[in-house]
Formats: structure tokens, sequence, C-alpha cells
């Protein structure tokens, strides 16, 4: 999208590539996030007590945490392709004045 000189150069397809780069990206946090949480299921059956609590009150809160961040690059995804759909529709008005 930017060459050398600072230059950005938008395209229709480079916003919907990046708005698709960025699906990818949280769909493979999740699912590295959710392997990771696997892993830890199995040694924390283990634990007891304040050990278990300790963690179970830990793993909440990364879970909501990785739920914001899930939800923030969904809504960056969405305004990138609305951004898209917005510039296109310009791109068109700009081109009828010429006509």
């Amino acid at each position: 999208m930017s060459t050398n000189d600072g230059t950005m150069v938008v395209t229709y397809s480079s916003l919907e590539q990046a708005a698709g780069d960025i699906d990818r990206q949280s769909r493979q946090l999740q699912e590295d996030l959710a392997s990771i949480k696997r892993m830890i299921a199995n040694v924390s059956e283990l634990w007891v007590g304040e050990a278990k609590s300790a963690y179970d009150a830990a793993q909440a809160g990364w879970d909501r945490d990785a739920t914001g961040i899930h939800t923030a690059l969904s809504e960056i995804s969405r305004k990138v392709r609305d951004a898209g759909t917005a510039y296109q529709a310009g791109d068109k008005r700009a081109r009828a004045n010429f006509e």
C-alpha cells in the first residue's frame, strides 16, 4: 500500500486484502490461544485449593481480554471493508465529474 517515499496508494483490492489479513490473523490468534488453553487445562485439572482458584480467576481475565482483542480486530476489519466501499463510491463520484 505504501512506497518507499512515504506515499500511500490505496486500491480497492488492497483494502479488501488488508481486511482479509486482519480476519486471518484474528482467527489464528484465537486458534493459538485455544491451543495454549487446552495444554494448560491438562495440568490445571490437577490443581486444587488456592492455586486452582487463582488460575481460574486469571484464566477468566485472559478469556475476557482475548474476547476484547477478537472483537476489536473484527471491528477494524469491518471498518477497513467499509472504507473500501466508501472509497470506491467516492472514486465513482469523482469519475462522474469528468464525464
